[in-house]
């Protein structure tokens, strides 16, 4: 993960960047779940959804998690790192 692009350390609702770097990525939100999981991610499906769509919270590791995945897509198809880390320092 890219700790130079860290954003904010509580529990947020999606930044517009992940958002358009889902977007840009061109995944359907099954495929992006999938890679999130490969990473280490814990949320389901609806979790994802639900927090890409800005209805929920997620505390930073959950982000940074999707972030990876989001970017790896990205540089899969030729286009830079998107979607911010956020910090994951406790106070």
């Amino acid at each position: 993960m890219r700790p130079e692009a860290a954003v904010g350390d509580a529990d947020v609702r999606v930044c517009p960047l992940t958002v358009w770097a889902w977007r840009l990525g061109s995944l359907a939100q099954a495929d992006l779940w999938q890679r999130y999981i490969d990473l280490g991610g814990s949320a389901g499906p609806g979790e994802v959804a639900d927090y890409l769509w800005g209805s929920a919270v997620w505390p930073a590791g959950e982000h940074n998690i999707l972030a990876q995945a989001l970017d790896e897509r990205l540089w899969g198809v030729g286009l830079s790192s998107l979607a911010p880390v956020r910090s994951t320092a406790g106070p």
